[in-house]
């Protein structure tokens, strides 16, 4: 089903997914050992100052890793806070765990909500790495199965997740993708104004007052938005390394006809388009970068 406008609303195509996340880093060779080593993700491709990682079976890219001459930023910055790699089942989180656990990697956190259940790890350049599976489409993907204005995310117990195993986690199974990005961001209104009026996501609210969730279609969110403790997060610079962009892919042309002319009517014309190769450059107002190409 393609992008619809229907009065002064538009909504995303409903197929809308996160194809990669697109890092800027200084040591290449120790993130490409982390992601293939310990997320498990097949190095696909690399060159001295690019690497694709993702999964071989289908040679679906999902993590990219270019090394720039750049820096630290100084000072806090709005960007990513996670990706989340979206593993099949319960079974394959329990032995993702474990195998971060047998490599004495630092578990960040450990979490469960209505629906899904997830650990947090960090690369070695600081860049947030969730691990999480989506629990049952029937308990939440059904009209009002969950009341978002209630949903909350609590602490998950270590042991009920390592509790179902299924093998080494050597690497990632296939199947596997980004199923949502998390950015930091200064204002939550104005970041929501701009993916929900621009972008077309949907808003699903959320218990937590400094934190949104936005996704395309049914899904519970491809994008979370949160405030932090800091009063004021800088722009990202274009030498600072971190996050370089988000690519989100569409289902097809017409889907980004319309969300073109949905941009130029809500009044966010600085975007870049090139049509030769059908893809969508955008700057959220945090400074964050989005791509959008075709399936």
């Amino acid at each position: 089903m393609a992008s619809k406008i229907t009065g002064a609303s538009f909504s995303i195509a409903e197929e809308t997914r996160i194809r990669f996340v697109a890092l800027k880093v200084k040591d290449l060779q120790a993130m490409v050992d982390f992601y293939s080593q310990i997320a498990g993700l097949d190095l696909l491709k690399r060159s001295e100052q690019l690497a694709y990682l993702g999964t071989r079976q289908n040679q679906e890219v999902l993590v990219t890793l270019h090394k720039i001459s750049g820096h630290k930023a100084k000072k806090p910055t709005a960007g990513l806070e996670h990706m989340a790699i979206l593993l099949p089942d319960r079974d394959t989180l329990g032995s993702a765990l474990q195998h971060m656990l047998d490599n004495g990697i630092v578990i960040n956190g450990l979490y469960e909500n209505a629906y899904s259940q997830t650990f947090i790890i960090h690369d070695p350049e600081g860049n947030g790495v969730e691990f999480a599976y989506d629990k049952s489409a029937s308990q939440w993907r059904t009209p009002n199965a969950i009341d978002w204005k209630k949903e909350k995310t609590v602490k998950a117990d270590q042991e009920a997740i390592l509790k179902h195993q299924n093998g080494k986690y050597n690497s990632a199974p296939a199947g596997v993708s980004i199923g949502h990005v998390q950015f930091r961001v200064n204002d939550l209104a104005d970041t929501a104004r701009f993916y929900e009026k621009g972008l077309g996501f949907a808003v699903n609210d959320d218990a937590d007052p400094k934190q949104l969730f936005l996704a395309a279609g049914d899904y519970h969110h491809h994008i979370g938005i949160n405030l932090t403790d800091d009063d004021t997060l800088a722009k990202p610079a274009w030498d600072t390394y971190g996050l370089d962009y988000v690519n989100f892919v569409l289902p097809n042309e017409a889907a980004m006809d319309l969300l073109r002319t949905n941009l130029d009517a809500q009044g966010f014309k600085d975007y870049e388009y090139n049509g030769q190769f059908h893809y969508l450059q955008v700057t959220d107002p945090n400074g964050i970068n989005l791509w959008f190409a075709l399936a």
